[in-house]
């Protein structure tokens, strides 16, 4: 087993594949770390839910398991936007991760384009005494599930869809989340980078 498995994600909101993943980190790490990112973003299109709800929702839908003591959850600021993948973000990110999880070699799990994590870390920290990367194609986990199709399904009314790919965290606050969405889209923030 890895020591440690790292999963990076906003979870906006929170769906069956961010918990798919979890899962598969729970059975190759004897410790997990999931760091919600952006928290200081919210009310954007891509970041419509705040920090607090999002990370009410994820512990709320691990708080019964039986491993729960194996799982960290951290929160993360952002200060990039999605197109800045670059070196000192990598840094950023690692130099985080490693302060709270305290040691510098971990298995960070991802489920987006490849390029994009490789983009973010240089060669020396990509390595076997560093970092190794897991790969799941978002393509083929739940048919490409992502929070985007969530919120499309807020803005459909369409709970069916809700209940079939989100925990009951989600699910029981459809209502306030659709609301959020609507509220956002009417008058979304402008996305920022601090750097």
């Amino acid at each position: 087993m890895n020591k440690y498995g790292v999963f990076l994600a906003r979870m906006q909101p929170l769906h069956n594949a961010h918990l798919w993943i979890i899962e598969q980190m729970l059975t190759e790490c004897d410790n997990v770390a999931i760091i919600l990112g952006s928290e200081n973003k919210r009310e954007m299109l891509r970041n419509p839910f705040d920090i607090e709800l999002r990370k009410t929702m994820l512990e709320e839908s691990l708080k019964n398991r039986k491993d729960i003591k194996r799982i960290e959850v951290y929160t993360l600021p952002d200060w990039s936007m999605e197109t800045d993948n670059s070196y000192e973000w990598g840094r950023y990110l690692y130099y985080n991760i490693v302060s709270r999880i305290e040691t510098k070699k971990f298995t960070i799990y991802y489920s987006d384009s490849p390029d994009i994590i490789y983009s973010w870390f240089e060669d020396y920290l990509l390595s076997e005494d560093r970092i190794t990367v897991k790969l799941y194609e978002r393509s083929k986990i739940f048919k490409g599930l992502s929070a985007t199709k969530i919120r499309q399904a807020f803005e459909m009314d369409n709970i069916e869809y809700i209940k079939k790919y989100c925990p009951d965290a989600v699910v029981k606050r459809f209502n306030l989340l659709k609301n959020i969405w609507f509220k956002v889209k009417e008058n979304p923030k402008e996305d920022f980078s601090m750097t």
